[in-house]
């Protein structure tokens, strides 16, 4: 019986105990027997209040030291789950929601499909479930570029047939346990943002194969996006990873004969960093692009403690901490 193969589910907590007991909440309501939850608490400014292993005994709690990122926090779950002889992991962002049949309906698949070794779940907006987050994506091998299927789209059932994918998101990823035995973990000196472009790129190198699965759903807590896809402006913390870690990956990956692609990524990024400041009237986020790009040419990974990029402070730093976002 499928409902007898182990699955873990591995929540990195950082940022709102709030937000990440909810979601603790819904993988518990999941209709699935031999479910393990494995909480990694990355925060110790902001520790859960609630020790998820006394809400229910399939949630086992690790507490890390210091931040360590998606990456490493999702490595420690990974290990954690292998350890306790998962067969499948889901790593799920702590903004998320899932459908109760999320698990089941990912394992059933698996079991069916021995040749698909990642399932990309469908990802809807929880604040606007008409709207798509991302359908899965597809990679380009050579820049790390990716693109989001049916993102900001509203949901008309465009999205509703499974399709094979090169890209799949880290906010829901759902893979054999086997998989991460082949290519190995996540890359630390990335900390945040386009560990999901790494790791899709070394499986897709690998030669297994990833699909877009339509039936299982999850919901995002977008904190970027509103309604319809409307959204405000990144944080200078965002902005930073992302930029950093996009040009690591692309000196990282592109061959030499592709010369055209840092020019490409030059004039994206100096009409970015104009827009930022001149339309945007945001030259702090063009400061934060340009120290994540001379990090980036240093060598500089990993976390970085720049005072200047941080999300917010005092009561907004609280405010968005205790923020309830709904049941």
């Amino acid at each position: 019986m499928c409902d007898e193969l182990l699955v873990a589910v591995v929540i990195v907590h950082w940022g709102s105990p709030k937000m990440t007991i909810k979601c603790i909440r819904s993988v518990l309501s999941c209709q699935y027997g031999n479910l393990r939850i494995v909480v990694v608490d990355n925060c110790p400014e902001r520790r859960l209040w609630q020790c998820p292993s006394e809400v229910d005994h399939k949630v086992t709690y690790i507490r890390n030291a210091s931040n360590t990122g998606y990456c490493g926090g999702n490595n420690v779950g990974i290990m954690k789950a292998q350890n306790l002889g998962a067969k499948y992991i889901l790593l799920l962002n702590n903004d998320t929601i899932v459908d109760e049949n999320l698990v089941g309906n990912c394992v059933i698949y698996m079991e069916d499909h021995p040749n698909i070794s990642v399932i990309s779940p469908k990802i809807l907006y929880y604040h606007a479930p008409q709207y798509i987050d991302i359908a899965g994506g597809k990679l380009n091998l050579n820049t790390g570029q990716n693109k989001d299927f049916g993102k900001n789209e509203k949901d008309v059932g465009q999205c509703e047939f499974e399709k094979e994918t090169t890209f799949a998101t880290g906010c829901a990823f759902f893979a054999r346990t086997s998989v991460f035995e082949q290519i190995g973990l996540f890359d630390e000196k990335l900390f945040c943002y386009c560990e999901d472009v790494d790791i899709s790129r070394r499986i897709v190198l690998e030669g297994m194969r990833m699909r877009y699965l339509p039936i299982a759903k999850v919901w995002h807590k977008n904190s970027s996006v509103k309604f319809g896809g409307k959204g405000s402006l990144p944080s200078r913390f965002a902005v930073y990873y992302d930029c950093r870690n996009h040009f690591y990956i692309l000196r990282r990956y592109i061959s030499e004969k592709l010369v055209i692609e840092y020019i490409r990524f030059g004039y994206r990024f100096v009409w970015s960093l104009a827009s930022l400041a001149l339309k945007h009237k945001r030259p702090d986020l063009s400061v934060a692009m340009l120290l994540g790009l001379l990090d980036s040419i240093a060598g500089r990974m990993g976390k970085r403690e720049y005072s200047y990029f941080r999300r917010a402070k005092g009561r907004e730093q609280e405010r968005l901490n205790e923020r309830d976002w709904g049941d």
